[in-house]
């Protein structure tokens, strides 16, 4: 049996490090030296492809259920879904961003920056909140049942990146993380 919960966490970490890497290229930036902008382009494409077409939906549906069980418990957690749809706004707006300056769209280099910082900011404000309330909440509240129930119900995709099968569009993207 999979465990939803565990699931969630092993991503938010794998998240964190492709974070953490998206970081460095930008301390690049701001330091006036060359960052890797195909690097920097690869992780910002796929928070747009895993985390949000499968990522957060999957806890969009643990957080119904944990509302369906506890609504007073889990009242916080109503927002969720907003939070996500304002996390994919955002992965969109660093895309299009990161993909202008591959293009040689000129733009002003503390510009890319901010616009890059905030993502990672908010990505990461999301995770840890999540990690904090959302996460332990759900390990409270759900029973093996839940956990089966859910299992059949949440829409499971291998992690095109970290999954046990690389998608060959991330292969360099992988290549990098275990350079890292």
């Amino acid at each position: 049996m999979r465990n939803v919960v565990q699931e969630l966490r092993s991503e938010h970490a794998n998240m964190e490090r492709l974070l953490a890497m998206l970081e460095k290229q930008v301390d690049q930036l701001e330091a006036a030296a060359q960052p890797d902008y195909g690097l920097m382009q690869d992780i910002v494409r796929y928070f747009l492809d895993f985390p949000d077409q499968c990522h957060h939906p999957k806890e969009d549906v643990l957080a119904q259920k944990l509302l369906s069980l506890a609504p007073a418990q889990a009242a916080p957690l109503r927002g969720l879904a907003e939070m996500h749809h304002e996390l994919g706004v955002l992965n969109r707006r660093v895309v299009d961003v990161v993909d202008e300056v591959v293009n040689d769209v000129p733009m002003p280099r503390a510009e890319v920056a901010r616009v890059v910082r905030e993502f990672i900011d908010s990505q990461l404000h999301h995770i840890k909140m999540e990690e904090r309330h959302f996460l332990p909440l759900a390990e409270e509240l759900l029973s093996n049942a839940d956990l089966r129930e859910l299992e059949m119900e949440i829409f499971s995709r291998e992690d095109p990146l970290f999954g046990p099968q690389t998608e060959q569009r991330w292969a360099s993207l992988r290549d990098e993380i275990l350079r890292a």
